[in-house]
């Protein structure tokens, strides 16, 4: 048993990292303008729900089993060991994949927004955001005539008023308030029409919505102003604006000054000074894209150390109670519900991508790695946690139904503390199920484990080209997206078995490994 009781955890770790190709592979499909694919045949009520199941859970689910594992390394190489073994497992990774990934993903987002746009235009769309992309107010007024939802969401989960706003439809604006569009209804990072007007330089939006009695003095949820939105650095408009594909010319400062003007005059005011603009840009200029959470880990890495070495000179050993479950809820629920409160948006943690650690993101990522840390060497983790994995899984379900649809309505709070709730329990019951069933050791799902690292440093561009390629061809979504991630995780795996995982690169990744006797001696 002693020899085996980990083989859990590495499957768990395992999962973590395979499911994150499952995720992204349904991103082209969710209509969202910020990824470089848009599928013509999106279908964004289910894979948003697919994400969501996945999103809750999966990453913290990672930091955790990440914890252990450091843990583990702690007390088996000693300090200098573990750093040296995180610093080449990790930290090489990081910034060779980073190098490697940066040049890809830019021109990936280029080719997308290409061929995005070209099967948009061919395809003349149908609904309000295709209309308004259009910028046709005859079929939006059509639309709306047919008993069209002024206050339908784009892809983004945002009201399509944003969209007209971000795209400078003052007439179409009008029309979707004359059909009954909120006004001041918000986005998914709790944002209005009137600063997304406001942002972009859309003068003409801006008095529309001054004139209807939009509120000047709305914030979002990182706590922007209205005024803050028009008066941010252009440098943060230019990025935001190639990431959404918004054209960007030269006239636009001035006609954010413009808007800014109309908004003192209107008394729109400003109680920030703009010092933290920089700090944003670097929290979310994707320079690492998918491998942010080795970047992450590292920091968390940092952080263990000299709080490990403060625990062994107290000397004191934290009681088991406090760690058992179900008793640990009471006091990790809370706990993990303060930094989710800060994470806007999303059904489970926000999403930055920058140079710049996120200090919400760290302080949530880190409860569930220094949690995982604490469970190290404790008898119950091997032998009985989660053991009624069923219980568990099923208590998660109602958290996950009504949490994911009042996180982006008006009852955010309530849906952040069934975030927090679906997390935990969810991980719990993945813990006693894994235990359950695959504790074994068994070659095969060794194996797999050993190649989900690699599978998931590797896989973002394959992903994102095969979307873009296959985004315009009308075939239903669900068989594209499972091609899409079974013919890259079959091509990772054929290279992870012939490049990788017997050379130095698997060696950097898992450990030296060797070809069995009947390999070797062929």
């Amino acid at each position: 048993m002693a020899g085996q009781r980990h083989h859990f955890l590495d499957g768990l770790r395992g999962v973590a990292m395979l499911l994150g190709i499952v995720l992204h592979g349904g991103m082209s499909f969710l209509g969202f303008p910020v990824w470089p694919a848009v599928d013509v045949k999106s279908d964004p009520e289910l894979f948003w729900f697919m994400l969501d199941v996945i999103h809750g859970f999966r990453m913290p689910l990672f930091f955790l089993v990440s914890g252990f594992f450091t843990a583990m390394m702690w007390k088996k190489r000693g300090g200098k060991g573990m750093l040296k073994q995180r610093l080449l497992r990790i930290g090489v990774p990081l910034v060779i994949g980073t190098m490697i990934m940066f040049p890809i993903m830019v021109e990936l987002d280029s080719w997308g927004s290409e061929v995005t746009k070209e099967w948009s235009e061919s395809s003349g769309g149908e609904g309000l955001s295709a209309a308004i992309y259009e910028g046709d107010l005859g079929k939006v007024d059509k639309l709306l005539a047919a008993g069209a939802d002024a206050n339908e969401k784009d892809g983004s989960g945002s009201p399509v008023l944003h969209l007209a706003a971000v795209v400078g439809q003052g007439n179409i604006v009008e029309s979707l308030l004359k059909g009954g569009a909120e006004i001041d209804g918000k986005g998914a990072d709790g944002d209005t029409a009137l600063m997304a007007a406001a942002f972009f330089g859309r003068v003409e939006v801006v008095q529309v919505l001054i004139g209807a009695g939009a509120d000047v003095n709305a914030e979002n949820r990182q706590g922007n102003t209205v005024l803050q939105t028009a008066t941010m650095d252009f440098s943060i408009v230019e990025m935001v604006g190639e990431m959404l594909a918004v054209p960007i010319d030269e006239e636009m400062p001035e006609r954010r000054e413009e808007c800014a003007r109309l908004l003192i005059e209107v008394g729109a005011l400003d109680q920030r000074d703009g010092s933290m603009d920089w700090y944003w840009i670097g929290v979310y200029f994707p320079v690492f894209h998918h491998l942010w959470f080795l970047y992450y880990l590292l920091w968390l890495v940092a952080i263990f150390v000299p709080v490990a070495l403060i625990g062994r000179k107290i000397g004191k050993r934290i009681p088991d109670w406090v760690i058992k479950t179900p008793g640990c809820l009471l006091w990790l629920i809370p706990l993990t519900l303060w930094p989710q409160t800060g994470m806007p948006g999303m059904f489970g943690p926000g999403t930055a991508v920058g140079i710049f650690p996120w200090g919400t993101k760290l302080g949530y990522y880190a409860i569930f790695f220094f949690f995982g840390a604490l469970c190290f060497g404790r008898g119950w983790w091997e032998e009985k946690a989660g053991s009624k994995w069923w219980v568990w899984l099923l208590a998660a379900v109602p958290f996950f139904w009504f949490g994911r649809e009042w996180v982006r309505g008006e009852e955010v709070l309530k849906g952040q503390v069934c975030a927090v709730f679906y997390a935990w329990l969810v991980i719990i019951a993945m813990i006693g199920l894994f235990r359950r069933f695959l504790n074994g050791g068994h070659p095969k799902w060794r194996y797999l484990s050993d190649s989900s690292y690699w599978l998931y440093l590797a896989h973002l561009p394959l992903i994102i080209a095969l979307q873009i390629f296959l985004s315009d061809l009308d075939f239903p979504a669900i068989p594209k997206f499972l091609f899409i991630c079974f013919a890259v995780t079959s091509f990772l795996l054929l290279i992870y078995r012939y490049f990788v995982r017997y050379t130095w690169i698997g060696a950097i990744l898992n450990g030296r490994k060797h070809l069995p006797p009947e390999e070797s001696s062929s």
